[in-house]
């Protein structure tokens, strides 16, 4: 029997950040494979109570897949995991303000960063995640690097980076204003025990035809550098116009060189937009950016549902995601991306899948 949950929890800003994270349970020494796997929808109006359903739904087994970037009214999509076992997750949101001093108790009790919810008139909650699943790959300490302009943030992330410290997610996008409004941006950066120093790039893309964005992804990933974060943003960060910007971060370990390299492709229409393990998804001019890693018997499809200004407002939303929501999945939803639909008032929502192909 598939559920269909759709929780109005309240009405959000926008998310900063849609990037690809692993699926629950796909590290799991269980061999069980979900086929029907249920989905849930809690559409974000207090955070509070978005923690407070994030964990009742993660008692029931389910995990955190995306976080809706690019509508005005946050939604948070809940997923079981794809195979069975390896314990629920639990989750804690913390205020931005109050993260710097929180870091050395999130890494003690195991907690990863999944990005941030955001409501009109608030501060940014960034929404940490601790999962059986994370096993031994978990980080020993987190730090915030805050920033004023992305265009110079290689040299902001520069000193961490060189300290072993890769950029895991992004809390807040830089906004520059009127003085008093204006908002520097917020990374989360993690390290291991053992990690080791690393040397720090970031590909600016500023055109919507993004040809010589994507030699230039495919010559870095070729040479050893892997994608540590991806986002886009409008020109001076404000998060109700277009995302005219992309920022793309690597960093490699001193002295790597040749891997596989990664592909970069932007899609105005759903359907198959990769052929691969999906990497990083966001809102990019009136069209979508999907960064993406060359894999067999894997594909990445776009699956849109319409929504009305007025319900990607929050407006009814509860209401549309019941009637048109998807009940489960079989594929693994890895980001939840949006747009302004040109010549009309409405918003194409696109969930994007991971989709294995045979068992």
């Amino acid at each position: 029997m598939h559920r269909l949950i759709v929780t109005t929890a309240v009405c959000a800003a926008s998310c900063i950040l849609a990037t690809y994270a692993a699926s629950a349970g796909d590290a799991s020494a269980s061999s069980q494979r979900t086929a029907d796997r249920d989905v849930a929808w809690i559409v974000v109006a207090n955070e509070s109570v978005v923690e407070r359903e994030m964990n009742a739904q993660a008692a029931l087994g389910m995990r955190l897949a995306a976080v809706t970037d690019g509508l005005p009214c946050q939604v948070a999509i809940m997923q079981t995991p794809a195979m069975l076992g390896g314990g629920n997750a639990s989750y804690r949101l913390v205020v931005d303000r109050d993260l710097i001093q929180s870091l050395p108790n999130l890494a003690s009790e195991g907690f990863e960063p999944r990005g941030g919810v955001r409501r009109p008139g608030g501060r940014t909650h960034v929404v940490w995640e601790r999962s059986a699943a994370a096993g031994n790959a978990r980080v020993a300490e987190w730090r915030a690097i805050e920033f004023s302009n992305p265009d110079a943030l290689e040299k902001d992330l520069a000193e961490t980076v060189q300290a072993g410290f890769r950029p895991r997610s992004l809390a807040r996008t830089a906004f520059r204003s009127w003085p008093g409004l204006s908002e520097k941006g917020l990374i989360i950066a993690g390290r291991r025990a053992d990690a080791k120093p690393r040397d720090v790039r970031v590909l600016r893309g500023t055109s919507r035809n993004v040809d010589e964005l994507t030699k230039s992804v495919e010559a870095l990933t070729s040479e050893g550098w892997s994608l540590d974060l991806a986002f886009t943003s409008s020109r001076d960060g404000n998060p109700n116009t277009r995302r005219e910007r992309a920022y793309l971060v690597f960093s490699r370990e001193v002295g790597t060189r040749a891997a596989e390299p990664l592909r970069l492709t932007r899609s105005s229409s759903w359907g198959m937009v990769g052929d691969g393990e999906p990497v990083a998804a966001a809102p990019y001019w009136n069209d979508f950016l999907f960064a993406w890693k060359p894999a067999p018997r894997r594909q990445i499809w776009a699956t849109p549902i319409r929504l009305t200004s007025f319900e990607a407002s929050c407006g009814g939303l509860a209401m549309k995601l019941r009637i048109d929501g998807q009940r489960d999945q079989r594929s693994t939803i890895v980001a939840a991306i949006a747009r302004p639909v040109q010549g009309t008032d409405g918003y194409e929502l696109v969930l994007v899948l991971d989709e294995r192909l045979g068992s």
